[in-house]
């Protein structure tokens, strides 16, 4: 079962997250950049994750969305998330909320994707 959560601002405590109403799909965190290291090791640099939404039934369901992550009233957002991470546990992580451009069709929108850049992994 999903648990994503967020909250606006950094280094928020696991306990103050909200669970985000509309539970979102997600790959979990990717890397923008991956190094392979002389001694075989692996750095991944710019980490984010996508939050996807296949289809938002209104504009009211689509603040539902926006408001755990402070994307309904700007752009972009500091946050602190729990989200799935690239071996599909869950994790603390902060990092800044972009809100995704409208993309309404037929009625809806679809395919929501809401990004979260510069994630850093919390203890």
């Amino acid at each position: 079962m999903s648990d994503y959560r967020a909250k606006t601002g950094y280094n928020q405590t696991l306990a103050s997250l909200v669970k985000v109403p509309l539970q979102p799909s997600s790959p979990g965190v990717m890397a923008t950049r991956r190094l392979v290291m002389a001694d075989g090791s692996i750095l991944d640099q710019g980490l984010y994750v996508d939050w996807n939404y296949n289809v938002i039934q209104d504009a009211a369901q689509l603040l539902v969305v926006l408001t755990p992550l402070g994307l309904h009233t700007a752009k972009s957002a500091a946050v602190t998330i729990y989200t799935r991470d690239d071996l599909y546990g869950y994790q603390r992580y902060h990092g800044v909320a972009h809100r995704p451009p409208s993309s309404w069709d037929n009625y809806f929108a679809r395919g929501v994707t809401i990004r979260i850049i510069n994630l850093e992994l919390l203890p």
